[in-house]
């Protein structure tokens, strides 16, 4: 039987985010000189934020191995986020900010091709949505989101400066998003905080919503 028109177009979507994901860091990394890119390597085995990959699996990998690794192991938000964490670390600042930019573009043009203008009713379910996500992914959220700082601040205003302390206090991003979602108990924040999530993880936002 054949698969539902959106379904269908579901995957169609979520392969071709990867697909210019992997093209956009292939090409960024294609910039790095031999010792740049085993700095990077390197780097990539040390481990930055939650980010890790075991030295055995980029041992004398080129690029678009490792590329493929990191969208293995992180999918396509989170090897984004690993090269510009990377190279920040480089101090490679202006092909961070052409990479940013790149995914930046891509992202826009991809969902350009799938938004339609939304009506009256469209916004009316739109907190509902926002709300559904962020309950339905929670523990994913608590697991994969890293940009949490960033995320906090748009919340702060409306949870307020002792939640806000509290969540930054926290050890680890992972128990500073537990703390986060903790704050939010009625839907109209948790709409707040998937708008955030758009802004600051669209990749993760991307994979989560079509991953079923």
């Amino acid at each position: 039987m054949s698969p539902a028109p959106e379904t269908s177009a579901q995957r169609n979507k979520i392969e071709m985010v990867l697909m210019a994901v992997h093209d956009i860091l292939l090409e960024c990394l294609d910039e790095l000189d031999s010792k740049e890119m085993d700095l990077f390597k390197w780097h990539l085995t040390q481990g930055i934020d939650d980010f890790k990959i075991p030295k055995s699996r980029l041992e004398n990998k080129l690029s678009f191995e490792v590329v493929g690794c990191m969208i293995e192991n992180y999918l396509s938000d989170g090897a984004g986020k690993l090269t510009l964490l990377v190279l920040e670390k480089m101090k490679m600042m202006d092909l961070a900010k052409k990479l940013r930019k790149n995914l930046g573009h891509s992202m826009d043009t991809l969902q350009s091709k799938h938004n339609t203008e939304a009506g009256t009713s469209q916004k009316q379910e739109r907190c509902k949505s926002g709300a559904e996500f962020v309950d339905k992914h929670r523990t994913k959220l608590i697991s994969r989101v890293s940009l949490v700082k960033p995320i906090a601040d748009d919340m702060k205003p409306l949870i307020g400066d002792e939640k806000y302390q509290i969540i930054l206090k926290s050890d680890t991003t992972h128990e500073q998003m537990r703390k986060l979602l903790d704050f939010l108990t009625v839907d109209r924040l948790k709409e707040e905080l998937y708008q955030s999530l758009k802004k600051h993880e669209k990749f993760l936002v991307e994979d989560l919503e079509h991953s079923g």
